[in-house]
């Protein structure tokens, strides 16, 4: 395999945050996009573009591992969903599916936001090789009863709701789960070198 993982992590993201640290410390290189200034101010459509080329010209093939968090994971689905299927494997924390509603605020609205569940209920989303989505069971920025339908129409997905947990699942959590999607028996993480 060649070591090399695709990232998008959540709004103001970096590639070195938690989730790339810790495929980091695994010995993957970490790949992608920080939702961050300039990348982050691109129109939509043109994000959805940036991010169907990077796929396309290093990530399309069996061994590809990509990995999205929050509303990167809600950018890199609509990239797959412009895409044939894809070969590899993905795993998505916290995936923004659709409209979400933040406790004690407003609503939050993304682009095309009944886009991805329309395609997955009309079997015409291309399922990748194999999907993974994690999110907590008190996440409202990932509606779990959301994840647990789109999941449903998707072949080869599992999906996966944290009992007392938010859209920030604990980085324990995270960590084991990055370790078993990526082969590992345990995660050689210490959460003090964050």
């Amino acid at each position: 395999m060649d070591n090399k993982i695709y990232l998008i992590p959540g709004r103001n993201g970096r590639l070195g945050g938690f989730v790339g640290f810790t495929i980091s410390r695994i010995g993957f290189d970490v790949y992608g996009r920080e939702l961050l200034p300039p990348f982050f101010n691109l129109r939509f459509s043109d994000q959805i573009e940036t991010i169907k080329k990077d796929l396309v010209s290093m990530f399309w093939d069996t061994e590809a591992l990509l990995f999205g968090c929050s509303y990167g994971g809600y950018l890199l689905l609509h990239a797959l969903a412009e895409l044939g299927p894809f070969p590899g494997k993905v795993l998505l924390f916290s995936p923004v599916l659709g409209s979400a509603k933040v406790k004690n605020q407003y609503g939050v609205i993304p682009p095309r936001a009944k886009k991805l569940l329309q395609l997955a209920r009309e079997r015409k989303f291309p399922a990748p090789g194999y999907l993974e989505i994690h999110t907590g069971a008190e996440d409202q920025g990932c509606d779990p009863h959301l994840a647990k339908q789109f999941g449903s129409f998707i072949p080869e997905s599992k999906v996966h709701v944290v009992i007392d947990q938010g859209h920030q699942l604990k980085d324990i959590y995270r960590a084991n789960i990055i370790s078993k999607f990526l082969g590992i028996s345990s995660p050689d993480v210490d959460q003090e070198d964050r």
